[in-house]
């Protein structure tokens, strides 16, 4: 190889080093920047998917939840006032093709919206509810139920069923596991007891059987 004069060129030993040093450096660099991106992309793809799951199950502690349990409080203090009314005997889960509890109870409580959970997702404008009936009650007296404190009578349900169907808003998998509703809440429900109480729980601490004395929360009333 010549200069620019004519004269050949020559590279001396260390700075061949050099050259070769710095090249290396270069295209090491542009590797890890190449593996970095290919990073960042997959967990942006992981957080993509990710994202809605945090957001279904990780609402804020006091609200969303907290709004849930007073609809379910005051549903509840309206069902015991339709038990004075009506000789302490719960309503039929299913009165026609076109009224359910929910359409009984709405005499006894402020507000329709009281029949919406916060945290269900889409939502029709009138005869809806996000709640479930424990359809056992139906016909039954108060003082049938043994162990009141302890025996679901209201809880989340399926999302936005028609109200004259609402005793059948519990999801699918509950005809043969009727103590799986639906988990909005931080992966829990929650429940109305037929005492008025309302608690948050996981579904596999309730049972579809009443065993007496009984210790554990039930949707069977005897």
């Amino acid at each position: 190889m010549v200069g620019a004069d004519g004269h050949p060129l020559h590279f001396s030993r260390t700075r061949f080093d050099s050259y070769l040093c710095f090249s290396l450096t270069l295209m090491k660099r542009a590797f890890t920047l190449l593996e970095a991106l290919i990073v960042v992309g997959i967990i942006a793809l992981i957080a993509a998917f990710l994202f809605p799951v945090f957001a279904r199950y990780n609402e804020p502690r006091g609200g969303r939840r907290s709004s849930c349990m007073s609809n379910l409080k005051q549903i509840g203090l309206g069902m015991m006032q339709y038990l004075q009314d009506y000789n302490e005997t719960y309503p039929l889960a299913h009165q026609t093709t076109s009224t359910g509890w929910a359409d009984l109870l709405q005499p006894y409580v402020k507000s329709t919206q009281l029949f919406q959970c916060p945290s269900a997702q889409g939502k029709s404008a009138n005869f809806s509810t996000d709640y479930f009936y424990n359809r056992r009650l139906s016909r039954v007296t108060m003082n049938q139920v043994l162990e009141s404190p302890l025996t679901v009578m209201f809880g989340d349900g399926d999302d936005d069923a028609l109200t004259w169907n609402s005793w059948n808003v519990m999801p699918t998998d509950a005809a043969t596991n009727s103590n799986s509703p639906s988990q909005r809440h931080q992966q829990k429900a929650n429940y109305c007891f037929a005492d008025g109480h309302v608690k948050t729980l996981a579904p596999d601490v309730i049972s579809s059987t009443f065993a007496s004395p009984s210790s554990k929360f039930t949707f069977a009333f005897r």
